[in-house]
């Protein structure tokens, strides 16, 4: 409780000094993190700003690289907050940040580097659990409410942020750590119910047989992108596809059929030869805000997420930022169109994957080579599900590359809980191995990435897998000892 209660007086001095920047009438620079939970932090903090009626600019990047600091230097606004991204760059605003106030919101692993204009929040200085306990998204919620109490309206968005970052980890799919009182802020405003049911996606809004298709986390080999399969499979097993005319959603369907399909799931599982235990992740804890229209992705937190997820990956971080921000038809109506671009990305490279067997194993790493079949932004997703399938049967990480810009290749490793009970640790290790090859990396246990230049590809994941094997002896011994 006294680490919660030092890292809550961290947000309060941040958020005062927002306030004291308000009476100098500072103009203020919004960095955040492109991908959903970034956009999530980044709306939050928009919308906190505009009720305080002062000016800002937003940025959205997936990483801190020279020409942003530059175009920082040349900004005139004196004061700039960093949202879910800035704790592994920490020594180069240090170094080149020396004129600006600077304020970093962020959960990822950090690097040590304390300077007197630089004010760092993140819950692991406290030693608080970051990768799980609280999104980019929560910390910029509490910094808000911090600044005002009305904004505790916000508290949706920081459900969506942690929910975008899969920190739904507890028994029954729910959210823990500081998360609880994002979650409790939300209920007790009206905000927010939960109920256990079929976490596919599109739980209220997409017809059955879409919502099965449109579920890639965990993957359902065969029917994952694949409507007219589902359709088929719906049909099989006696599911009624329509009622009054009218499609049903997965919330129309009584505790009988759930209990059906999640059945019928399981043996088609095996039948593909993949893990029948991962089809239990499809039951959890569901998410529901209540002034978001019936029917409508926004009402679902993990749509939402998924919503936010795609305008991100497919590199159009603004249109998720304006939903976030409330515009429910123009931006919306795009969202959707972005969401079924990406799925039907996803799936074909997913496809390739499987077609050309591009999955390498190494001593204690898997490794799959997108080059440049696979978008950068979009790799990280592959890893993921490719993980989630239960296809690679030995316990190890996986490392996925693609060609990024310039001569920047985009590492995204993915690794399984186990893994990060065994003491595995792939943020760190990222961290590590890029910095020697002077390159940038950093993030969570189980979700890690780095860019790093292209001709030191091999040097890198010849770190990488010793690295991991590394933390690997280390949690053996460890467990020796329990």
């Amino acid at each position: 409780m006294d680490t919660e209660i030092e890292f809550f007086n961290t947000v309060k001095i941040a958020a005062e000094k927002l306030v004291e920047s308000l009476v100098d009438h500072k103009s203020i620079r919004l960095i955040i993190h492109s991908d959903a939970d970034g956009i999530a932090a980044g709306a939050i903090l928009a919308r906190a700003l505009s009720r305080l009626e002062i000016g800002f600019k937003v940025s959205c990047v997936n990483r801190i690289d020279e020409s942003l600091i530059g175009s920082i230097i040349g900004d005139e606004c004196s004061l700039i907050i960093f949202s879910d991204i800035g704790s592994g760059y920490l020594d180069v605003l240090k170094d080149r940040m020396k004129e600006k106030e600077v304020i970093v919101l962020d959960h990822h692993v950090y690097v040590e580097a304390n300077s007197d204009n630089i004010l760092h929040v993140n819950p692991m200085i406290q030693g608080l659990d970051a990768s799980k306990g609280v999104s980019g998204a929560g910390i910029s919620y509490f910094f808000s409410k911090e600044v005002d109490k009305k904004n505790i309206d916000l508290s949706p968005l920081g459900i969506v942020g942690a929910l975008a970052d899969q920190q739904d980890k507890g028994e029954k799919k729910n959210l823990l750590g500081l998360n609880c009182i994002i979650e409790s802020d939300a209920k007790n405003s009206g905000l927010l119910e939960t109920s256990i049911g079929l976490l596919f996606y599109g739980y209220e809004t997409r017809p059955i047989a879409k919502a099965i298709a449109y579920t890639t986390n965990p993957f359902i080999p065969g029917l994952s992108g694949r409507e007219d399969k589902c359709l088929a499979f719906l049909k099989e097993i006696g599911v009624e596809l329509k009622s009054e005319g009218r499609w049903r959603a997965v919330r129309d369907l009584s505790e009988e059929e759930k209990r059906k399909v999640f059945s019928a799931l399981s043996k088609h599982m095996v039948f593909e030869g993949f893990d029948p235990k991962t089809v239990h992740e499809l039951v959890g804890t569901v998410y529901t805000f209540t002034r978001e229209d019936p029917w409508t992705p926004m009402r679902d937190g993990r749509e939402y997420a998924s919503l936010l997820n795609a305008c991100a990956r497919m590199d159009r971080p603004s249109v998720g930022l304006a939903i976030g921000l409330g515009d429910r038809n123009t931006a919306f109506n795009e969202g959707e169109a972005i969401l079924d671009d990406y799925r039907k990305k996803v799936s074909e490279y997913l496809d390739w994957v499987r077609t050309n067997g591009n999955i390498v194993e190494l001593e204690n790493v898997y490794l799959l080579r997108g080059d440049q079949k696979i978008n950068d932004r979009i790799i990280g997703v592959v890893a993921s599900i490719l993980l989630s399938t239960g296809a690679l049967k030995k316990q190890m990480p996986l490392i996925a590359i693609a060609k990024s810009d310039g001569r920047l290749l985009k590492i995204s490793g993915r690794a399984t809980e186990e893994l990060a009970h065994m003491e595995v640790d792939l943020g760190s290790v990222m961290m590590k191995a890029a910095m020697n090859v002077n390159g940038r990396g950093g993030g969570h246990d189980i979700a890690a990435g780095a860019y790093i230049p292209e001709s030191s590809e091999e040097e890198f994941l010849r770190m990488i897998d010793e690295f991991v094997g590394d933390q690997r002896k280390i949690g053996v011994h460890s467990g020796d000892k329990d």
